[in-house]
């Protein structure tokens, strides 16, 4: 036991190692995403950074000096309106969390001051222009599949996913239906901000567009984070061992989870056997078979899902 406790110490020293290497390298390529296939389109981002670049295509409109004028302050407008975000997941949620959101933040802060440098390398431009399906299915995949990486290392870009992740842990809303609505407001502000950038002779055909590349940007991401990051779906453990009480002991320790033991015997064998079950979320599965067998190489473990639970459960998406 004692051995297994101070192995995991380590084990989370370079966990935090590799979660901000994952946080720098996963923001960087979000923004730069960003900057490439959204900014030159007129398209829009998810979450906080599309709020920005909406208030920023205001501001130009309104100015009139044209709907990207301000776009080089997406980055520090970024970062403005992600303060009060990490400020609530530091007091509320969790200082590490917190950590890596600020380290995200001012990776999107220099990376989206500097568009002009991104827009100028041209992906997927053809003919004079840009494909718009192309781009927001690419931004898409790489928005979901970072965003999904960094969630699984108990991290996110920060922004409408800190609260969406506060307000399913405490009072228990539903993550996709916040993300639904926010997304729902991007989607209708963009539109008619594309459709007033028209001027006196505007046309719906434009506007729905940009609508729609931004709901196909905001569909492949959603489905892509989905499929990466498995927080939200459970799942049944039961592991059959000799050395049930130390099994027990040592994930309980390590893991916030209760486990029901039952008695049995094995019919080959004849020996007693301890019967754990345990629910997890899917992405600890790993983390617990580690632990299992580094107690009882002999533990015979099977993974079940779980589609529905009623009673008290532990959720933990946020490492403390």
């Amino acid at each position: 036991m004692i051995e297994l406790l101070k192995l995991s110490k380590k084990e989370k020293t370079k966990n935090v190692i590799k979660t901000i290497i994952v946080v720098v390298i996963c923001s960087a390529i979000i923004s730069i995403s960003t900057a490439m296939f959204l900014n030159p389109l007129e398209l829009y981002a998810g979450g906080v950074t599309g709020i920005a670049q909406i208030i920023l295509h205001l501001i130009g409109i309104l100015s009139g000096n044209g709907i990207n004028a301000y776009i080089s302050w997406l980055g520090l407008l970024n970062l403005i309106l992600l303060m009060p975000f990490n400020i609530l997941a530091y007091f509320k949620l969790s200082k590490k969390y917190a950590f890596y959101t600020g380290i995200s933040s001012i990776v999107q802060t220099v990376i989206l001051s500097f568009p002009s440098f991104w827009e100028n390398l041209k992906v997927f431009y053809f003919d004079g222009q840009y494909d718009y399906i192309a781009c927001s299915i690419v931004a898409g995949l790489i928005g979901g599949l970072c965003n999904g990486l960094l969630m699984r290392r108990g991290a996110t870009s920060g922004g409408i996913i800190t609260l969406c992740q506060y307000l399913n842990i405490k009072k228990g809303k539903s993550v996709g239906f916040i993300n639904l609505i926010t997304s729902g407001a991007i989607m209708f502000m963009g539109a008619t901000i594309s459709f007033i950038n028209q001027g006196e002779n505007a046309e719906f055909g434009p506007a729905f567009s940009i609508a729609l590349y931004t709901f196909i940007n905001f569909l492949i991401s959603s489905l892509t984070v989905d499929y990466v990051h498995t927080a939200y779906n459970k799942a049944k453990l039961e592991v059959v061992t000799e050395k049930g009480t130390e099994m027990a002991e040592a994930l309980l320790k390590e893991l916030p989870h209760g486990i029901t033991i039952e008695r049995g015997t094995g019919a080959f064998s004849g020996r007693e056997k301890s019967v754990l079950n345990v629910i997890i979320q899917n992405y600890e599965t790993s983390y617990y078979v580690k632990i299992i067998k580094e107690i009882d190489q002999e533990a015979f473990v099977s993974v079940l899902p779980c589609r529905n639970i009623f009673g008290k459960f532990n959720q933990k998406v946020i490492d403390k």
